[in-house]
């Protein structure tokens, strides 16, 4: 009896093929991200990268300036609870808590839109980006909106190894009260 049971097993295993070596899935592609952003378009491509991908959460740090700052919506900060202003550390503190607390984030999208008014301002070392933005973001925070409407201002410097930089972001609301500065202080430390 056992040796039909032994038989039996061994039959079963073989028919699994436990033992047959699989051919490996191909790596995953890591997301697009402009290691060397010698152009104001690619240091602003890099921040619509860096929110939307979360393999670039750890890059996000190298396209602002050690003196960036981040200007809240004054009717924000007036009407809300968030603070004038904060700094790099804050900033990128912020975007690693949107992908990395217990929050469950299923989708985040950012989207930037020229202003038809307002062109971008370029000059040699330093550059003015004005867009529109759309972010949605699907989490589970009570009293936040899942999309973020408004506009914003990127002023850009060029270092001295000629990649530009975000030196500052200002924050304007335009028609929700659910701006990009209200996201963020709620996922900021």
């Amino acid at each position: 009896m056992k040796i039909l049971i032994c038989l039996f097993m061994l039959y079963l295993v073989s028919g699994c093929n436990i033992f047959k070596v699989r051919n490996a899935e191909p790596p995953e592609k890591p997301p697009d991200w402009n290691r060397f952003p010698n152009t104001p378009e690619l240091c602003v491509e890099n921040l619509l990268l860096a929110f939307n991908h979360q393999g670039n959460v750890y890059f996000y740090g190298s396209i602002l300036s050690d003196a960036f700052v981040f200007n809240f919506d004054p009717n924000d900060v007036q009407d809300f609870t968030v603070p004038e202003r904060w700094y790099k550390q804050n900033e990128v503190n912020m975007l690693m808590n949107v992908y990395y607390t217990d929050d469950v984030i299923v989708d985040l999208k950012l989207n930037l839109y020229t202003l038809p008014n307002q062109p971008d301002i370029i000059q040699s070392n330093n550059a003015w980006i004005y867009r529109e933005y759309n972010l949605v973001l699907n989490h589970t925070q009570p009293n936040l909106g899942n999309e973020f409407v408004g506009n914003l201002q990127l002023f850009l410097e060029r270092k001295n190894d000629g990649l530009w930089v975000i030196r500052e972001w200002h924050d304007y609301r335009v028609h929700s009260e659910w701006t990009f500065g209200r996201m963020k202080n709620a996922y900021g430390t």
